[in-house]
């Protein structure tokens, strides 16, 4: 089969690029800035330089595929300009489904996030019917925003399927999003480990392979107009250091960032970046954020298949790197 992917040169686009090559489908690997070095001795995997925002990029990659892996976004933490979340986001995917459906594709799988469904209530786990009432930043109304998007067109007869990762963990991938890989990096390079507030916070951590199990579950398998949330193990942030110890046999001390520091320095590197651009690596909204709750609740899609790698033996793969 043939498949295009948007973002092709991410951290869960490269994995299903390479994962779909070695199974003998044809790739059409769309990236806008550089071109991974990964592909370059894949000879099914075709690179394409494109830009979700400039539509008429895209047909070239499209033609004569089967499905649509659309996972290119803007997922930083702040932006210069607000509107640029929506631009990428939500615009570029209305981009991809419209040159999807120029070139006849049958399917676009949307890879939204977990992050659209809100936190916790209580120790009620997030599914695919949980809604928050507002969201704590533009990236997550955008992501919605896209997801509303894509789902949209399936009245115009694209087949739609949404996927919504929680947090995505890597070995050897120091992009922006693998924040579990960066929290394991200064735990083994710093000898020790930080959490905010209490470190009570829960989070799904989920490895990478079963993310590229979970696009190919919704491509292949699921029927279209649905969304899975794609969950690994509801670890709190001290688990998650407690398990690296465990796994590694390096046991470091965990220290906390009381919650007011912690608003403290985001509102400091906010500060920062809007006075003279420096990016943050963290703000206000996103300090508030992961002082919340948000297990994920992976029974629907574990229905058609999909299993979670436990912690213990995802970490293993990711000490890999670090020993």
């Amino acid at each position: 089969m043939r498949f295009a992917i948007t973002g092709a040169n991410g951290l869960i686009g490269k994995a299903l690029a390479l994962r779909l090559a070695s199974e003998g489908n044809e790739v059409r690997a769309v990236y806008r800035s550089a071109e991974p070095e990964a592909f370059k001795d894949q000879p099914l995997i075709t690179s394409f330089r494109g830009d979700i925002q400039h539509p008429e990029t895209l047909d070239e990659a499209f033609k004569g595929c089967d499905g649509v892996f659309h996972i290119a976004a803007f997922a930083r933490p702040w932006a210069k300009q607000k509107q640029v979340y929506y631009d990428i986001n939500e615009q570029g995917t209305i981009n991809v489904c419209e040159a999807a459906m120029r070139q006849a594709v049958r399917r676009v799988v949307y890879t939204s996030s977990a992050g659209t469904h809100g936190a916790q209530h209580g120790d009620q786990l997030i599914n695919e019917d949980s809604w928050p009432v507002t969201y704590h930043t533009d990236y997550e109304q955008s992501k919605f925003n896209g997801r509303q998007a894509a789902l949209s067109f399936i009245k115009k007869g694209l087949e739609v399927t949404v996927v919504s990762p929680a947090r995505v963990y890597a070995p050897f991938d120091p992009s922006e999003s693998n924040v579990p890989r960066r929290m394991t990096k200064i735990y083994f390079q710093r000898k020790l480990g930080i959490v905010p507030a209490s470190g009570s916070g829960i989070g799904s951590y989920v490895f990478i392979d079963d993310i590229v199990d979970g696009q190919l579950i919704a491509m292949l398998k699921a029927p279209s107009g649905e969304e899975y949330l794609l969950g690994g193990d509801n670890l709190s942030y001290l688990a998650f250091f407690d398990i690296l110890a465990e796994v590694s046999g390096d046991r470091y001390p965990v220290f906390r960032v009381p919650y007011a520091l912690s608003l403290g320095i985001g509102k400091a590197q906010l500060f920062a970046a809007e006075s003279v651009g420096i990016k943050p690596t963290i703000t206000t909204p996103w300090v508030r954020r992961y002082l919340k709750d948000w297990g994920i609740d992976s029974s629907k899609i574990g229905a058609l298949g999909y299993k979670v790698t436990p912690a213990h033996v995802g970490f293993e793969q990711m000490l890999k790197e670090f020993r």
